[in-house]
């Protein structure tokens, strides 16, 4: 017999969050599915693309000498390599990873997600629920720039050149094309 709970089960479409306590649990019990979580357990050319993709993404310290940067470089490189693990999983057993997060929307229900860009005071106070899962849907583009031809151009020595037979220093002039 099936037990009745009071929420409906949400597509994937739909998008929401766990309450924190549900999102702790949730991470307990996926990482108990995961092996080998140790920093030294994967072979070095995966740990330099993981490390890399943190250089890229701005998350290693920019003065390896500070006090607090290795202990940054490790946190940071944990972080990878669990989230690395949890793509190892999902593609290896993704009905363990969807069987877990069912249950945990059916143990702790889903709240929905604010669709607001603005980030307030009061939604630091819950990062997780209220402004991780924002950001990460958050459609970022790119600023585009005007580019303007002046008509010269400046030499590895500094100085300004015409950039066309004819023109004189200093004046700006338009393609007769």
């Amino acid at each position: 017999m099936a037990t009745e709970h009071s929420h409906e089960h949400i597509p994937e479409e739909v998008y929401g969050v766990l309450p924190a306590e549900g999102v702790v649990e949730l991470t307990d019990a996926l990482t108990g599915y995961m092996h080998e979580i140790e920093l030294g357990g994967l072979t070095d050319i995966t740990g330099q693309v993981l490390d890399d993709i943190l250089e890229q993404s701005g998350g290693m310290p920019a003065d390896l000498k500070a006090n607090d940067a290795f202990e940054q470089i490790t946190q940071n490189q944990l972080a990878v390599t669990l989230a690395y693990h949890l793509g190892r999983l999902e593609g290896r057993s993704p009905q363990i990873v969807q069987k877990l997060m069912d249950e945990a929307i059916e143990k702790w229900g889903i709240n929905d997600l604010e669709e607001s860009a603005e980030i307030t005071d009061q939604d630091l106070e819950s990062p997780k629920i209220q402004v991780y899962p924002r950001l990460r849907r958050m459609n970022y583009t790119e600023v585009t720039q005007t580019n303007i031809e002046l008509g010269w151009e400046t030499n590895p020595a500094g100085d300004t050149e015409p950039s066309s037979e004819g023109s004189t220093e200093g004046s700006v002039e338009g393609s007769s094309e």
